[in-house]
């Protein structure tokens, strides 16, 4: 999916501040969303997610900096930015004895809208077309968050906002929900997830922002906030033998054990002279190949050094 080259960025934050009486949410943050990205907001529980999502839809007043969608600065043109915007933030609240549709017939007519067509399209594209008119409290809880994602697209937004989206559904449900944000994505529009599950983030975002204690650590596209993280997995005989031996190789960072085969931190195109050091050394390599980076392993890793840090 090609990201637009042209206009505003979807989100842009500069400077945005929040303090509170004893610690600061939320402190000078700065980074834009791409249009048509898919862009993941990571950060460790009290890091000031929450918060800048508050900001950015008007629901909590910043001290200083400012929070634009689409180019409408949301605290001098909130109707204009939240026009072109969709939101699941909390736990989706419909009235259980009524039906999915009838919930999003309320909601449209709260929010002004009067076409049936709309709750239609926003039931298809959620796939709940089937189970429309069955009681809201008979729904699984994959299906509510369903439901919740529909009444964020009523108005018809080029950008949703989603915090948590799969928190507290099983692993269907978290299926459920992933493969709805990529076909909601491939539509064209800009997807703002907040999320704790970084396999769900490197699974379908590509860009990514981590925040620790208000401040930012890391902002771009997931492809280079991982560039860099691979590792070589290498299966071989007397693992910590072969250990030791690696780690007094110039090229070989460092050496970890992990189910029964050694994770080396070296450059991948040193690949073929570290097998050759351990067939050398009488070692028997059954496996070597290249471990991917894990967002969870930048994530660990940069968040542990600014916790270091202060």
């Amino acid at each position: 999916m090609g990201l637009s080259q042209h206009g505003p960025p979807a989100i842009e934050f500069a400077g945005l501040t929040k303090p509170f009486d004893t610690f600061v949410a939320v402190d000078r943050l700065t980074f834009s969303v791409p249009a048509g990205s898919v862009f993941g907001f990571l950060g460790p529980n009290g890091a000031g997610k929450t918060t800048t999502i508050g900001m950015l839809l008007g629901l909590i007043e910043p001290d200083e900096g400012t929070a634009a969608i689409f180019g409408h600065d949301v605290r001098t043109d909130l109707p204009a930015a939240l026009a072109r915007t969709g939101a699941l933030v909390e736990r989706p609240s419909f009235y259980p004895y009524l039906s999915g549709r009838t919930n999003l017939r309320l909601m449209a007519r709260i929010a002004g809208i009067d076409d049936p067509k709309r709750i239609d399209a926003a039931l298809e594209m959620v796939d709940l077309t089937a189970r429309a008119n069955a009681n809201f409290g008979g729904y699984s809880q994959g299906m509510k968050q369903r439901l919740g994602i529909a009444a964020a697209l009523l108005l018809e937004p080029d950008l949703l906002i989603l915090d948590e989206p799969t928190n507290g559904l099983d692993p269907a449900g978290q299926h459920e929900i992933r493969s709805l944000i990529r076909d909601l994505a491939s539509a064209g529009r800009t997807i703002f997830l907040s999320s704790h599950l970084l396999h769900e983030v490197q699974e379908i975002c590509t860009h990514v922002a981590i925040i620790h204690r208000g401040t930012l650590i890391a902002c771009g596209p997931l492809s280079e906030i991982l560039a860099g993280g691979e590792r070589l997995a290498i299966r071989v005989d007397r693992l910590e033998a072969a250990a030791e031996l690696l780690r007094r190789l110039p090229v070989v960072r460092g050496v970890e054990e992990e189910d029964g085969h050694l994770l080396v931190d070296a450059p991948v195109d040193e690949a073929a002279a570290l097998n050759r050091a351990l067939v050398e050394a009488g070692f028997a390599v059954s496996a070597l190949g290249v471990r991917e980076s894990r967002l969870e392993d930048r994530f660990l890793a940069l968040t542990e050094a600014r916790r270091g840090e202060g």
